[in-house]
């Protein structure tokens, strides 16, 4: 009787071993997709093929392990599509069907017969194999995959360097004549992240423009720090805002004062880079209680409640410490979120938190991701969130049922919306702007981590593209295609990060890679080159209702990175807002465009380029302006110095703008405005009724881009 139990005991501690085995291995298997996180397939992959007895599980790690490194870079190298998508297709999906393979392979012996001579001969060449050749094979087929994962994976550089490199000022935009406000000053490393290490000495003066000439102001009053020594770190971290001691890590908030009204630029020299560094444009003047006043912020931004990069408390720590953001959101995924019990409760929750009226203001916001007819980020404007429907195209599959679910939650709860279009021109997800609703969609995303929409990806007046364009130049899904198809919206910036940094994204340096904090299961991270854009709103004070209606309003203006340049324009005294419409006697009046520039001076963000510095370094203040009519260049007026007034008559008739029927196509006798689009529209309305529309965009050979507008121009 006891050898039976014995032997009972030793089955059961073999069918327990087995289970676990199995079940590690099919943990491998399911982070075979996960980005950085994917080495725990690599890991148990190698595992299983350096340790286990059997032929059988050996070939299944090292196939696992195999996939999880080609996968990788994969995913990492290839454009063709997104970065999730190929991991998924050339990891996931053909490790499944290996497994499925193998499977019937061992059950059914009758498909393994033909083979049984080759298996035979190969089972015994590798008997006969000296033994330095075998071991040599192992440990090949050991490094390959590691060496495949690692070369996408890991950036020494970002991992150990983050000495500083350059130095950020910044400072509000518009200031009270006489108030003290904040002035941030932060030490950057080669990927824009604070350095911990900075321990440099800061001297402050400043450099004036007078507010109606545009001319120095040789001695403007002012109030700045006295001279200062940061503290820091004797070793760097990817992530020093998260060290809490008494040290400065990277970053210090001084106090100054300006009594002179102009166009103020803070200058610190650095006796580390021995640089000089401009704060952006800070406008003092005699503010009354109703002026409107300047406020930045990114409302497009994901964190790990969809497929961004960690917790929304720490997006929002970083919006508004960090990137010196006033107003943010987080608009998360909801077809991910709907499968996290809680995930919609956790992120109003949050979001309400840290809603700080006069200091920080965060909106609700969810993300509608239909790939057929463009996504939109939603906001809102009150302190509930839009649960029921789930804002899914999985429980909203059109736009239709978008808009009736945007009706029904602003009609019961008093709240309004925003849907917000972008990245409308990638092949993934073109924009079918024969579906937008003007009571929702009233500002459009020209530029974020994934491009500029300006144009199409192959426009020349496209100078610096996007990702994933379609095969072929695809009218009518631009920006301006919008436009000249009669939809008037307004242009506004964003990030759409999902690296954690909503205002400042990292993803356009190498530090996008998995090991930057913080840290991701999602491939999103990988396939956005570009920087996060910010966008300013002008409004009349710093609470939801006063930031969501000047957003309604439509009274922005963009910038294509961390940068707060000030760009006012208008058209015979017609500012950008209020539907942006000027009306004229006739369609010869004369229209006087008027444009003010302050650009900033802080080194920007390119395209997979972070900021950066040489030694004895000036800030490059030469730009074009672009005076944009009808979607052509009606004029360009080249600058080269921090502040400039244009002044421009356009005395020529007033035309319209037409999409129309020859940049449409037609299919089974229906008319389309292209290859994409699957509603069938009238090309004869696709026009803007006579008007012109006039948009200022200014391109700084820095590669730092601002946007306004635009303003439509009609006859009464």
């Amino acid at each position: 009787m006891s050898k039976e139990l014995a032997s009972r005991s030793g089955l059961d501690r073999t069918k327990a071993r087995t289970v676990a085995k199995l079940a590690i291995f099919l943990i491998g298997v399911a982070t075979i997709h996960m980005f950085f996180f994917n080495f725990v397939a690599l890991t148990i992959g190698l595992l299983f093929f350096l340790l286990s007895s059997g032929l059988e599980w050996k070939r299944h790690g090292l196939v696992l392990a195999i996939t999880a490194g080609v996968s990788t870079v994969i995913a990492h190298t290839w454009l063709g599509m997104s970065p999730l998508k190929l991991a998924f297709i050339y990891g996931t999906v053909p490790f499944v069907i290996y497994l499925l393979i193998s499977i019937v392979w061992t059950a059914k012996p009758s498909i393994r017969e033909p083979f049984s001579e080759v298996i035979i001969r190969i089972d015994k060449l590798g008997k006969a194999m000296p033994r330095l050749i075998r071991v040599l094979l192992i440990a090949m087929l050991t490094i390959s995959p590691i060496v495949l994962w690692s070369s996408v994976s890991i950036n020494l550089g970002v991992m150990l360097d983050n000495e500083t490199r350059l130095l950020w000022i910044h400072a509000p935009t518009l200031v009270n004549r006489g108030d003290e406000f904040d002035l941030m000053v932060q030490a950057w490393d080669p990927y824009e992240r604070l350095s911990a290490t900075y321990t440099g000495s800061v001297l402050f003066s400043i450099v004036s423009y007078n507010l109606t000439t545009y001319s120095p102001i040789e001695s403007p009053v002012a109030t700045l720090p006295t001279p200062y020594t940061f503290t820091g770190q004797a070793f760097g971290s990817d992530i020093a805002y998260e060290i809490q001691d008494s040290r400065d890590n990277g970053r210090h908030v001084f106090s100054a004062r300006v009594e002179t009204p102009g166009i103020h630029y803070v200058l610190v020299e650095d006796s580390l880079t021995q640089n000089k560094y401009y704060s952006n444009p800070i406008i003092v003047k005699d503010l009354t209680p109703i002026d409107p006043r300047i406020y930045w912020g990114d409302f497009h931004a994901h964190s790990e409640l969809s497929d961004g990069s960690g917790s929304p408390e720490h997006s929002y720590f970083y919006a508004r410490h960090i990137a010196g953001l006033e107003f943010s959101a987080l608009t998360e995924h909801s077809e991910i979120m709907m499968w996290a019990p809680g995930s919609f409760d956790r992120l109003e929750a949050t979001t309400n938190a840290v809603n700080d009226p006069g200091s920080f203001i965060a909106f609700q916001g969810l993300e509608w991701t239909q790939v057929e007819t463009g996504h939109y980020t939603c906001i809102f404007s009150g302190d509930q969130l839009i649960k029921e429907p789930i804002l899914s195209y999985l429980h909203l599959p059109t736009t239709d049922s978008l808009w009736n679910a945007l009706d029904h939650f602003t009609d019961t709860t008093g709240s309004r919306a925003l849907a917000l279009p972008h990245h409308t021109t990638q092949n993934a997800y073109v924009q079918d702007w024969t579906y937008i609703n003007p009571k929702y969609v009233k500002i459009a995303e020209v530029t974020s981590v994934h491009g500029e929409f300006l144009y199409e990806q192959r426009h020349p007046l496209n100078y610096v593209g996007a990702i994933d364009p379609p095969p072929f130049y695809l009218n009518g899904s631009s920006i301006v295609d919008a436009f000249k198809m009669g939809y008037r919206m307004t242009l506004y910036a964003s990030g759409d990060n999902h690296d954690g940094h909503p205002g400042h994204s990292l993803s356009h340096t190498p530090a996008f890679v998995g090991h930057q904090r913080p840290w991701s299961i999602w491939h999103t991270r990988n396939e956005h080159p570009y920087p996060a854009g910010i966008t300013a709103v002008y409004t009349s004070g710093l609470t939801r209702e006063d930031v969501f209606l000047g957003l309604e309003r439509q009274k922005v203006f963009a910038c294509s990175d961390h940068g707060r340049p000030f760009l006012d324009f208008t058209i015979n005294g017609t500012a950008v807002g209020d539907g942006s419409v000027l009306q004229v006697s006739d369609s010869s009046a004369t229209r006087e465009i008027r444009i003010i520039i302050a650009q900033d001076g802080a080194p920007p963000g390119t395209r997979a380029k972070a900021a950066s510095v040489e030694v004895n370094w000036e800030p490059d203040w030469r730009a074009e302006v672009e005076i944009i009519k009808n979607g052509e260049i009606l004029s360009t007026v080249s600058i080269d110095s921090p502040v400039s007034e244009i002044l421009f008559l356009d005395m020529d008739p007033l035309s319209g703008a037409v999409y129309g029927r020859e940049s449409c196509i037609q299919r089974d006798g229906q008319y389309y405005i292209n290859e994409y689009s699957n509603n069938a529209i009238d090309p004869d309305t696709l026009n803007t009724g006579g008007a012109d529309f006039y948009i200022v965009r200014v391109v700084g050979r820095n590669g730092r881009y601002t946007y306004a507008g635009p303003i439509w121009v009609q006859v009464l």
